[in-house]
């Protein structure tokens, strides 16, 4: 096992899960993002608070000890 993997705690099934997910949320991020700019009193905030979410999630990876 790499030693990321050990870091995060994970096996490589469930980061690959992880990470298709986390693609999957940013991507759709970016779309409301260019929505923003484009109609900007459209999504107000929504980007900003995911983003925040994310990044507290990400790390708390490897802190969770079993």
């Amino acid at each position: 096992m790499s030693t990321h993997l050990k870091f995060v705690g994970e096996s490589y099934g469930k980061h690959l899960g992880f990470t298709l997910k986390l693609s999957c949320h940013l991507l759709l991020l970016c779309i409301v993002s260019i929505v923003h700019g484009l109609i900007p009193w459209v999504f107000g905030g929504t980007v900003s608070k995911a983003v925040k979410h994310i990044s507290e999630k990400l790390n708390l990876r490897g802190k969770n000890e079993d």
